[in-house]
């Protein structure tokens, strides 16, 4: 099965092989205290990019609060923990979709071809979801939306499927196309 990931940072090249980082230090200031945390006393392996941004810098808007995606990866990723831990966890995962959802994805989006490249990707492993249910409006919902992804139930709100694939690394970047080229 052909897997393709949309890289709108420009932080791929093809023919490379990406890994996950590793050896991750963090040092936060809370109540006028250094917290030291070593990541890897949490993620053994190490942690995506997806991993380092949601896990560590992107907790807070200007206004001291919670982004809504920001509350709603942890969620998911603590009902991961606690009741799915077999899974791959979207801290540790590299994302693609397959040839329907890459085009769903930049039209749902509404991405302009001129802010990303599309690259065809290759792992050993993955595990396939609906990205449609990742949402929520309170922890009670996002909890209730969590637990169907990971059991891969259907979306109590029928809407539709946009599959996204967890890959496990290392993540092979086999080439770049274009989205004419995916048939």
């Amino acid at each position: 099965m052909k897997l393709y990931h949309i890289d709108r940072m420009g932080a791929i090249n093809e023919g490379h092989i990406i890994n996950l980082n590793q050896n991750i230090y963090f040092e936060n200031e809370f109540n006028n205290k250094i917290l030291n945390l070593k990541i890897n006393d949490y993620y053994k392996e190490g942690l995506s990019h997806h991993g380092i941004n949601y896990f560590l810098y992107n907790p807070l808007s200007n206004n001291n609060s919670m982004s809504l995606s920001n509350v709603m990866d942890i969620i998911f990723e603590y009902e991961r923990l606690l009741n799915y831990s077999d899974k791959l966890s979207r801290y540790q995962s590299f994302f693609a979709f397959d040839k329907d959802g890459v085009k769903q994805f930049i039209m749902n989006n509404n991405l302009c071809e001129t802010f990303f490249k599309i690259y065809e990707v290759e792992a050993e492993y993955f595990e396939k979801y609906n990205m449609s249910i990742i949402s929520g409006n309170n922890h009670y919902n996002i909890a209730a939306m969590a637990k169907c992804y990971w059991e891969n139930n259907s979306d109590p709100y029928d809407r539709p499927i946009l599959n996204e694939y967890l890959l496990k690394y290392p993540i092979k970047i086999i080439k770049e196309i274009r989205l004419s080229e995916i048939e």
